[in-house]
């Protein structure tokens, strides 16, 4: 019995010292501040906002009251410091075993690679047609833009101003964007149509909602999800993991269409028979194309030929998820705030009105149907880029409302001797430490952005050079490094088109924009997944 005692009180105080007085006195980590006076030694708190759905203002709060970094757990820590990402975000760290929530199809992509290897080979392949020169000189890139932007939406905006009927620009704003990242990927001929297929719009945007606040398991407990899956049980509801299958699907038709696609075409795009535009599948040619070279550069996923076309599904899938609701809910928030604003709507239709030519709907010219489409149709993706204010409108909306606002988290690498970690002022951060930042709080940091709060586009046309790069530095919609979103140029490129098409012929007002604040969670937009707003004619 002694024995059995003496055991039992040695193992509790070895229990004690590793889990409780270790953490709390003698880790690495014990002179951080502490968000929450458990997190020395407990992941329960922050895991606990997690679940409650409070996590980024839980964590920028904690960052106000304490400083650029902080403790949420016995190996975590949050950083609000712009000197801090460019170490963090470095192609030293790694991603933590988070982003495996964002496999599709069970097999990872781009933004899931764990490990920063496998992820630099597979960006290479697409670093080419995602960059700004390309994007802005490609003929597929003007014809998706008149298709879409000009032969569908502005039609349905007419309509509406026309008849005095009010539209849910969240739903359409969802819709413009997957016509075009869908037919940027497969080609026109294989891609949605949801700006003019109701029933298909109408289906996606349910199983959205269905699945909209999922993924807390398999974010925050990836191992046990999996495990648990094997097993044939699942942690989400039924309906959301249909709901997600059903979502998948999608992209998995639009995939078996492109290849079974016998048409070659020489050009960029063209009109068949059936007076249907066929444009080139540019992300889907590039993405087979390189996974069939020989490039030792970019070689091939180490998967078996039976699982490559689900490693071309995931890539794509990734690609379409990322680029169609992150811009739909950034255009809502401008849209909503330029409602506001009447006076910054007429200058800024003036701003666009020196285009040439200008966006003007109707027009002769835009109307116009033949076999190709003429440059001179729209104003040069260059032209709208330079426009200062649309520029400033839109650096303003993404900085109050990042559409991915919540923490990217990564693991520290093991210790090299030569070059120790070292983050806001704390030396020898071992590794295994899970560290992320938060574009919530990097953009509201009132020293560099005054009254963050505030809706201001007009800051970023003011400030001086200094005070623009600094405001530069610490703005982070799309990340930084080598891991920052790769479609961020095409985002910024149809965001502004979009915004120059509809405000150089219409103003807006708001009708209904109840529960517009935004949800908290990594990637997120309004609650109430609405904004409706009445459409006027200019001329």
């Amino acid at each position: 019995m002694a024995i059995l005692l003496l055991f039992g009180s040695v193992l509790l105080l070895s229990l004690s010292y590793t889990f409780v007085v270790r953490p709390i006195f003698f880790s690495p980590l014990s002179r951080i501040p502490s968000a929450h006076f458990t997190s020395h030694f407990s992941n329960g708190w922050i895991i606990w906002q997690r679940y409650l759905g409070r996590e980024i203002k839980t964590i920028h709060d904690a960052h106000r009251r304490l400083g650029p970094i902080v403790r949420l757990g016995p190996s975590e820590l949050s950083v609000n410091s712009a000197d801090a990402l460019r170490i963090i975000y470095s192609d030293r760290f790694d991603k933590d075993e988070f982003y495996a929530a964002f496999d599709n199809y069970g097999v990872p992509n781009m933004f899931s690679m764990i490990e920063r290897k496998p992820h630099a080979g597979r960006k290479r392949m697409f670093s080419n047609i995602y960059s700004k020169s390309a994007l802005q000189s490609s003929q597929v890139i003007r014809d998706l833009s008149r298709e879409i932007v000009i032969e569908r939406l502005l039609p349905i905006i007419e309509t509406a101003a026309v008849q005095g009927g009010f539209l849910n620009v969240l739903e359409y704003n969802s819709a413009v964007y997957m016509d075009f990242i869908s037919a940027f990927i497969f080609g026109l001929q294989n891609s949605a149509n949801f700006l003019l297929d109701s029933e298909a719009r109408e289906s996606w945007l349910v199983r959205r909602k269905i699945a909209k606040g999922s993924g807390f398991w398999s974010m925050n407990f990836p191992l046990l999800t999996t495990f648990l899956t094997k097993l044939g049980i699942h942690l989400e509801p039924p309906e959301v993991d249909c709901a997600l299958d059903e979502i998948k699907h999608l992209c998995l038709e639009m995939l078996q269409k492109v290849e079974g696609s016998s048409e070659v075409r020489p050009k960029g795009s063209q009109k068949d028979q059936k007076d249907d535009i066929w444009t080139k599948p540019v992300v889907y040619d590039q993405l087979l194309s390189q996974l069939n070279s020989s490039d030792k550069k970019t070689p091939p996923p180490p998967l078996p030929k039976s699982q490559l076309r689900l490693a071309v599904a995931s890539e794509l899938m990734d690609h379409i998820l990322a680029g169609t609701e992150t811009s739909s809910w950034a255009l809502a928030y401008l849209m909503h705030e330029l409602s506001q604003r009447p006076d910054l709507q007429s200058s800024l239709r003036k701003e666009m009105l020196s285009l040439s030519p200008p966006i003007l709907y109707p027009s002769s010219i835009l109307t116009q149907k033949s076999s190709s489409y003429p440059d001179s149709e729209l104003p040069s993706p260059r032209s709208i880029d330079s426009l200062p204010l649309l520029d400033a409108i839109l650096l303003e909306t993404l900085r109050l409302r990042p559409s991915v606002p919540g923490s990217q988290p990564r693991i520290t690498p093991p210790i090299e001797p030569r070059s120790p970690i070292s983050i806001c002022g704390y030396n020898n951060i071992p590794a295994g430490i899970r560290v992320s930042a938060q574009a919530y709080s990097l953009h509201r940091n009132e020293e560099v952005f005054q009254e963050p709060e505030m809706w201001r586009p007009e800051r970023w046309l003011e400030a001086t050079q200094d005070a623009r790069d600094e405001m530069t530095r610490w703005f982070w919609a799309f990340g930084s490094g080598g891991r920052m979103c790769i479609g961020n140029n095409l985002a910024v490129m149809e965001l502004k088109l979009v915004v120059a098409a509809i405000y150089t012929n219409y103003t807006t007002k708001i009708i209904d924009d109840e529960d517009i604040e935004q949800l908290d969670a990594y990637s997120a937009g309004p609650k109430g997944d609405k904004l409706i707003l009445q459409f006027k004619k200019v001329r």
